[in-house]
């Protein structure tokens, strides 16, 4: 993988609570918005947003499923990973197909 797409990606993760925007992630990739996106499709196949949004959600579901964090309310976990709750539980159930609640509830011990 190109390694400016890689450093876009770890600066994703490594932020994932803050508000991040293409702009952003060019920065740090030493390259322009636009150069970012077109990258980005030709590495991943999708762009730079939707990996975030990707990302974003697969740490919520870990943080979900960790029995250390079963103390986190719903709206402590989206704060975690830089969602407000009404989009977090809409992005949520598009990706698992189940509420973070439901989800949350549901996870195997």
């Amino acid at each position: 993988m190109d390694s400016r797409i890689r450093r876009a990606i770890a600066f994703m993760e490594e932020n994932l609570s803050h508000r991040l925007t293409e702009k952003d992630l060019a920065h740090r990739a030493g390259v322009t918005a636009q150069h970012l996106c077109v990258l980005f499709r030709a590495e991943t196949g999708e762009t730079p947003i939707c990996c975030l949004r990707r990302l974003r959600l697969e740490k919520a579901r870990k943080l979900l499923h960790n029995h250390e964090n079963s103390n986190l309310s719903i709206k402590e976990v989206a704060a975690r990973v830089g969602y407000d709750v009404s989009h977090f539980v809409r992005d949520f159930e598009d990706r698992f197909g189940s509420s973070p609640a439901r989800y949350k509830a549901l996870r195997v011990d």
